[in-house]
């Protein structure tokens, strides 16, 4: 490398970018739930993703039986690692949303044998009595009215917080512009880093240019396409310093909260949608939605109107106790 260009790559921080890069690979790497052989807590949080695809698939409208075939196998195998390795896994939140889930797939499947059979055969014949005595409030699908989201406007921030949900099928309703700006002008109140504010906001309305972006996006499959896609996207160009090179996702993030909170207290429906993509997707994306390079890929949100009845996912939540660490609490 000439000498001038080695000056300009330690000016830059490149080195030190690199560094933080590796680290953040390793810690990622010794950690992430790849299958079932690191701990207890990867095997959980894998059953809770299965859990999920299994009430993406009871929340269609079209209901189609005998789905879920890989999800459902993989859901057995975790399950059975769980329990194997926590004694208390009877009482845990992950355990009792996925058989309240199996127990709605078991219930909704009813007069169809040749469809049970294959569950039948991947699960113990009491794992299934005990999903079939579930109740639907910790797992599986739920169902709600659109007319309870016309007085949105008037809620708190606890009840828009608590009622939204991720909605996938929308109303065949046309989306405009000017019906997503007041959100979109709200969450433009979202924190950023030093004021810096580098979210960028992409407003696709378009249905040929939605339905290319999501078939490379790959996680909306069997849906409908949304009248709307939002693409949330963060500008490298504000940031200073090297270790601010994840910045641009909190940020992006933030700003995506806000904005589906927004869109919910308009009365407009949404979904957030990863933009975790290999390279080729990638690529794709940003050929198709001209993203320049300076600008990393945050989230979609896929956007409509409600449909008069919607069914989402119970999705169910941890109680803060399950997460939240306290450090240096004064004791009585």
């Amino acid at each position: 490398m000439p000498v001038v260009a080695f000056a300009k790559c330690i000016f830059n921080g490149y080195p030190s970018l690199i560094m933080a890069s590796l680290r953040e690979a390793r810690r990622f790497n010794k950690a992430y739930a790849k299958d079932t052989s690191k701990g207890l807590k990867q095997i959980e949080s894998r059953m809770m993703y299965f859990t999920h695809q299994i009430e993406k698939g009871l929340s269609h409208q079209n209901f189609r039986y005998g789905f879920g075939k890989r999800p459902l196998q993989y859901l057995a195998k975790t399950i059975h690692a769980y329990c194997q390795l926590n004694p208390e896994y009877a009482d845990s939140m992950p355990y009792t949303s996925a058989l309240a889930a199996l127990g709605e797939y078991l219930r909704r499947h009813e007069g169809h044998g040749e469809s049970l059979a294959y569950v039948h055969s991947l699960f113990p014949a009491g794992l299934l009595e005990r999903a079939e005595s579930t109740s639907g409030s910790e797992g599986g699908s739920l169902q709600f009215d659109s007319s309870s989201k016309r007085h949105n406007q008037t809620r708190t921030y606890r009840e828009l917080a608590e009622e939204r949900h991720s909605i996938r099928e929308f109303s065949d309703e046309t989306v405009t512009y000017e019906q997503l700006k007041p959100a979109l002008e709200m969450a433009m109140r979202t924190p950023s880093v030093c004021n810096r504010q580098p979210t960028r906001v992409r407003v696709i309305l378009d249905n040929n240019t939605i339905s290319k972006a999501l078939a490379i996006q790959g996680g909306f499959r069997g849906y409908p396409t949304p009248p709307a896609l939002i693409l949330l996207t963060s500008d490298n160009r504000v940031f200073m310093a090297p270790q601010e090179h994840n910045e641009g996702y909190t940020d992006g993030g933030l700003f995506g909260m806000s904005l589906l909170l927004a869109l919910e207290e308009q009365g407009i429906a949404a979904c957030p949608l990863n933009t975790m993509l290999r390279n080729g997707p990638e690529h794709a994306t940003r050929r198709l939605l001209s993203i320049p390079d300076n600008e990393n890929l945050v989230m979609y949100i896929a956007v409509g109107h409600f449909p008069s009845e919607c069914t989402t996912c119970v999705s169910h939540r941890f109680h803060a106790d399950d997460i939240v660490t306290v450090v240096g609490e004064t004791k009585d």
